[in-house]
């Protein structure tokens, strides 16, 4: 599978973008009713906020294991494996809703100074294995694009996280269904990354390969 290679940015601006984005995040959390829904089904604005406000901790968390390693999980392996996980993120999220741990400025702020200061040529040991702290990087940019937009009213998003979010998502599509892919790089940007995740439904041959993560 392929990795950080086939996407147009290097570490420095994913990690650029990946900070930004949780910016904007935090910027309205509190101008948020928490109480009220997303735009994921099942999920309140308060699960899908505890759902992001562990994202930076456990960054913080696998960049004490950074090493020069060779990893042993690239990015669209990363990416496939997330559906095994989704019971455990929705009992994490809803644990975490009524815990108050929702607070993602709080989060960001004690995360920062460490990604900043990281080596972004280094391994970290995450829960599914080794991976390049740069993969890592934009598996969390897609988690920050997505989830953002399933907050009402929706994170606008980081031009160039969301260009990372989209590119992902194609290169898993052309690892699944590669003949679909003309028809993704046809759609808007916002509009591919919502069918991707299953926000939004699809037409055609796409229909069936979508969602390729949630």
């Amino acid at each position: 599978m392929a990795g950080l290679e086939d996407l147009d940015f290097d570490g420095g601006q994913i990690r650029d973008a990946l900070v930004r984005q949780w910016e904007g995040i935090a910027e309205i959390v509190p101008e948020i009713d928490l109480d009220r829904p997303s735009r994921l089904g099942g999920w309140r604005k308060r699960e899908v906020l505890a759902h992001l406000y562990v994202q930076p901790f456990m960054l913080s968390r696998f960049l004490k294991t950074a090493s020069h390693q060779v990893p042993s999980t690239q990015l669209l392996e990363n990416l496939s494996s997330t559906r095994s996980y989704s019971e455990l993120i929705d009992v994490s999220a809803r644990e975490g809703a009524e815990k108050g741990k929702y607070n993602f400025g709080v989060a960001l702020e004690a995360t920062l100074p460490d990604l900043l200061e990281a080596d972004l040529d280094t391994t970290i040991t995450t829960v599914q294995g080794s991976i390049s702290l740069t993969d890592y990087l934009v598996s969390r940019c897609i988690e920050a694009v997505v989830h953002g937009r399933d907050l009402v009213p929706p994170v606008d998003p980081d031009q160039a996280a969301e260009a990372i979010t989209a590119g992902a998502l194609r290169e898993l599509l052309a690892i699944r269904s590669a003949h679909c892919l003309p028809e993704a790089e046809r759609l808007p940007v916002g509009d591919w990354i919502a069918i991707a995740t299953g926000r939004q439904q699809a037409s055609g041959d796409l229909a069936a390969a979508v969602p390729l993560m949630s």
